[in-house]
């Protein structure tokens, strides 16, 4: 069986830690923490890496400011640099509950101390009993598989969990055998927290039904954490092949190539996707995918507000995710030139050409290519969005058509109308890009010059 400091040298060599490396320890003072101290400080010698305490004092208790110095003290017992402050987490909670809001305060002060010491990795307490909880816990709120899944002994390959195969029993009888001095936290038997009621309520029921409850979730999580690393190539591979256009504030979906994969695929494909449009929102529910699923499958034609800020409208076999809205747009083209639409993720080039060269674009007119006669648009046109009421002489129609009509005779989805831009020439369109071009403009045997304008993504988003 192998020891403590075995396994904890394994997490390291598993997460890369090199020679001349700086780790960065989180020592709260409780024993976990002081025992995964004891630990690494063995270990430097033999690896050669260096290592900075970092602790925070959440200001959640009276005791805390007795805690914050004797980490302190440890630290220059050990001749170890170390980084302590001191954060109002209440004051930080907001509408979060005090653990949630801890967690966040407590890593977002890990990765300042990391950055600002120049360390490459970020070593944390938590050990097989805090998983087996952590377990319950996402089981408790509905997780699936990955949540489930629970703690990785190397997240990210900077955040190491070394003692997270070492039990709680362990970690002690190790304290004691070492002499290590520690602090006791009051907060961990405060019920109003879940993880303490998890621990002090729920485990002890759990053992009346199996005394190795414990073990038996650990090994559920890693089962899962197994299972879950194939499930997310397998709809990586999925999204690579039905994700037909990409931008920041858009995904399209190939719809009908989506729902051949499995539903757990499916599942993930759409989760990615919105996590991807909308990261400071996710992850989304399990109600919300099902939703998007079953517009997906059953063909859902309208318009949905999805949350975050996220719409979803179905078309074809293509599903569409958009986030926010493009905006208004207002602006002078010169013919030769370029526009350049940031908010749009757009440009509109236009270029003048002779007339006799118009067999050799023909194959390419129509949708975002489209040409003119250049003498009849003039020297500059407006490039805008569509108003209410604008009407366009389509190509080969002797009469007017609203651009609503236009849109639906398209069968363009509304959740794309914004993207639409309108060529004007004084009151006359001569252009719906990208989707007709006008009668009144077109190039004709008494064509001399024609304009060339293509609407192209913008060259960031290409």
């Amino acid at each position: 069986m192998k020891s403590m400091v075995d396994k904890v040298q394994a997490v390291l060599d598993t997460a890369g830690v090199a020679v001349g490396d700086r780790l960065l320890v989180a020592v709260s003072g409780g024993v976990d923490s002081m025992v995964l101290l004891d630990v690494l400080d063995r270990l430097r010698g033999d690896m050669d890496f260096q290592l900075h305490l970092a602790h925070l004092d959440h200001a959640l208790r009276r005791e805390s400011p007795a805690d914050r110095e004797f980490v302190a003290a440890q630290a220059r017992r050990r001749g170890l640099p170390c980084a302590s402050e001191r954060r109002d987490v209440a004051a930080a909670a907001g509408g979060r509950s005090l653990e949630e809001a801890g967690r966040l305060v407590r890593y977002a002060f890990l990765d300042e101390v990391a950055q600002a010491v120049g360390a490459s990795h970020i070593a944390l307490g938590h050990h097989a009993d805090d998983q087996a909880e952590t377990v319950l816990m996402r089981l408790l709120r509905g997780s699936g598989a990955t949540g489930l899944g629970a703690m990785d002994s190397v997240r990210g390959g900077r955040y190491l969990r070394p003692l997270l195969e070492v039990w709680r029993g362990e970690i002690e009888t190790y304290a004691r055998a070492r002499k290590l001095s520690y602090r006791e936290d009051a907060s961990n038997r405060d019920r109003r927290f879940l993880r303490n009621r998890v621990r002090g309520e729920l485990l002890p029921v759990l053992r009346q039904y199996n005394a190795n409850i414990s073990a038996v979730l650990n090994r559920t999580a890693r089962l899962l954490k197994d299972e879950d690393a194939l499930l997310a190539e397998l709809a990586q591979e999925a999204l690579t092949a039905v994700v037909c256009e990409r931008c920041s504030d858009k995904i399209v979906l190939d719809s009908k190539g989506l729902v051949d994969y499995h539903i757990a695929v499916q599942r993930r494909v759409v989760r990615a996707v919105l996590g991807g449009l909308s990261t400071a929102e996710g992850p989304f529910d399990f109600v919300v995918v099902e939703r998007i699923l079953h517009y997906i499958a059953t063909g859902d034609g309208r318009l949905r507000e999805l949350g975050a800020g996220i719409r979803g409208q179905g078309g074809g076999n293509r599903y569409i995710l958009r986030r926010g809205h493009r905006p208004e747009i207002a602006c002078s083209l010169a013919l030769p030139g370029v526009v350049v639409l940031p908010g749009h993720g757009a440009e509109v080039h236009c270029e003048i050409a002779p007339a006799a060269h118009f067999d050799y674009i023909r194959g390419e007119l129509g949708g975002a290519v489209a040409a003119f006669d250049a003498d009849r648009l003039g020297k500059q046109v407006c490039l805008r969005s569509p108003r209410p009421g604008d009407r366009i002489q389509p190509l080969g129609m002797s009469g007017h058509k609203k651009l609503s009509d236009l849109f639906t005779d398209c069968k363009w989805p509304r959740i794309l109308r914004d993207e639409v831009l309108v060529l004007a020439c004084g009151a006359e369109i001569a252009w719906v890009a990208p989707l007709r071009s006008s009668h009144a403009f077109r190039v004709d045997a008494a064509t001399v010059r024609m304009a060339v304008c293509r609407l192209r993504p913008a060259h960031r988003e290409a």
